[in-house]
């Protein structure tokens, strides 16, 4: 997992190929790019979209094939991070959707703030809930998830 601000992009990802589009591609969205799904090339998407936050969502998952990027383009967003022997698989594997589904038995093992100008990074060991509303105050986000084939990372 890597949790830092987006101006240290270059950190973590090389600034050409598929990294570099998917920068050239943050610089230009903004709160006013429409939800939905936009294909960036064969090993990357990304999905716009705005909800509101829970007090107490239920939505924990992990992926085996993409590294999820998720920015807050507005508002601002609680996420959960948890170990194995903190969940508890609800929904086995699902290779269509990329996704298990778990529920939390114990408390998380780490809670993010994540606000606009931030960035959380989840590789296909760190099981995450999102959704969570900040303090006791939900409010509707706007969020983009960047999806990259994780082939991308360990090849």
């Amino acid at each position: 997992m890597i949790f830092d601000n987006i101006n240290n992009w270059g950190t973590y990802f090389n600034t050409t190929g598929t990294f570099g589009e998917v920068l050239d591609i943050l610089s230009k969205i903004s709160v006013n790019t429409p939800n939905g799904e936009y294909r960036i090339n064969d090993s990357c998407y990304y999905k716009v979209m705005s909800y509101e936050t829970k007090i107490e969502p239920t939505i924990i998952e992990s992926h085996k094939r993409e590294v999820d990027i998720q920015i807050v383009l507005k508002g601002g967003e609680g996420i959960s991070i948890y170990d194995n022997s903190e969940v508890e698989i609800t929904s086995p594997y699902d290779s269509k959707t990329d996704c298990q589904f778990y529920k939390g038995i114990k408390k998380s093992n780490l809670d993010l703030r994540l606000m606009p100008g931030k960035m959380a990074v989840f590789f296909p060991q760190d099981i995450h809930g999102c959704q969570y509303a900040l303090d006791s105050t939900t409010e509707t986000i706007k969020k983009i998830v960047i999806k990259i084939d994780e082939k991308l990372f360990t090849h």
